[in-house]
């Protein structure tokens, strides 16, 4: 028991002792690193701030490929939002999003919602569609403002049919700013991905009986 008693003793000498040295620092040199800490974290926050409102008040992205099949190959995969999951890059990025569809059963009139753990909850329907050429859609994202569309445009080319995936939306107020500041550049890699997983899906399928070059690339 003494010597639990003399190591108890021990320990708190040790405290007081750490404590007294605490207090030996000199306060003014507190102060000072403090007042410079604050003034680099002011500094940080009204450039953050300056950046996030120079960010633009329309978002746009615009991505494209060139795949080895023809547009009337292509098409019902733009044009019918069953098929568009199959291919879209959120459903690699959210597999256990649920979608719901209504409407048409392809073209204008046809809707989807999803509801994700990584994705959120949203909605897309189509509103233009003109066959083997555009199909355009609007989307709806829940808890932000502003309005949003995707359109996907097929134009031939000599190796087959270059498809460009393009978006455009509001960014209203600072923090719809402030969440394209980060958005931006991930939608663009997504659109991208995503047109590369359709290249793939499309040039799996038979080809029609004339067939094109095989030689295709991407189109940034």
């Amino acid at each position: 028991m003494l010597r639990i008693f003399n190591f108890s003793n021990q320990c708190a000498t040790f405290l007081i002792e750490i404590n007294s040295r605490k207090l030996a620092f000199p306060k003014k040199e507190n102060m000072k690193v403090l007042k410079i800490i604050g003034i680099i974290v002011g500094a940080l926050i009204v450039i953050a701030a300056g950046v996030v409102v120079m960010q633009p008040a329309q978002g746009h992205v615009e991505k494209s490929v060139v795949i080895n099949a023809p547009a009337g190959s292509i098409f019902p995969y733009l044009n019918n939002l069953e098929k568009f999951v199959t291919w879209s890059p959120w459903s690699k990025i959210d597999p256990a999003a649920k979608n719901t569809f209504e409407g048409a059963p392809a073209g204008v009139g046809s809707k989807m919602r999803w509801d994700g753990p990584k994705t959120g909850k949203g909605a897309q329907w189509i509103t233009e569609s003109l066959e083997n050429e555009r199909v355009k859609t609007g989307l709806q994202f829940e808890g932000m403002e502003g309005e949003s569309s995707a359109e996907f445009v097929l134009t031939p080319t000599e190796n087959g049919t270059k498809v460009t995936w393009k978006y455009a939306g509001e960014n209203i107020g600072f923090t719809g700013k402030a969440v394209w500041m980060v958005m931006g550049g991930l939608l663009e890699a997504q659109y991208q991905d995503g047109l590369n997983d359709l290249k793939k899906m499309v040039e799996s399928q038979p080809m029609p009986d004339k067939a094109i070059s095989s030689d295709s690339t991407e189109v940034q």
